[in-house]
This record gives structure tokens, sequence and C-alpha cells, in this order.
């Protein structure tokens, strides 16, 4: 049995929804965790390698080609931009209550 390479995904949440896309349209899929180390930002960058069987490997390009399932990299903005809007407000909030009991 010959295995394909058909995505990478940056992060374990992003890989498991692909393997759960593929498993739920039949395409039996493995994941696999590959790690690169960057000499010169000196860290280790993580990546998920999705393989399915060479045969399936068009069926599970065009499936994930169609994006319906969710994207990690905007779910990491959109946390990353809550974050700092709380953050602001409650700064605003303290500088409010300073501002007040003064």
């Amino acid at each position: 049995m010959i295995l394909k390479n058909i995505y990478i995904a940056s992060n374990s949440v992003e890989a498991d929804s692909v393997v759960n896309k593929l498993s739920q349209n039949g395409i039996n899929a493995s994941c696999r965790q590959k790690e690169n180390f960057s000499v010169m930002a000196g860290n280790t960058e993580v990546e998920f390698e999705i393989f399915v069987d060479d045969w399936e490997a068009d069926k599970a390009k065009k499936l994930l080609s169609k994006k319906d399932y969710t994207s990690s990299i905007g779910f990491e903005k959109r946390r990353r931009m809550a974050a700092i809007l709380s953050l602001v407000f409650i700064a605003a909030v303290f500088i409010i209550v300073i501002a007040t009991s003064l």
C-alpha cells in the first residue's frame, strides 16, 4: 500500500478536522507529526502531515479543496483579536475606575 501526502496542517486541531472530514466521506487517512528545527529562529516548528492511499488521493484533494471545514488559521486570528479587545476593555475600565476615584 502506497500512501500519499495530500495536506499539511499547522496544528493538531486542523489535522483532526481534516482527518475527520476524510473519514466521514469514506477515505482512510492517517496523520503524522513532523518536527522541523529552525537554526536561525532557534525553535522547532511542528507540522501535521495527512496521508491517504495513493488511489484515493485525487478524491481526497477534491474533497478538501471545498474548504467546508473550519480553518484553524482564521480561528487563531479571531481568538487573538478577542484577547486583544478584552485587554483593551479591561484597561479602559481600570482607567475609568481610577479617574472616578480621584
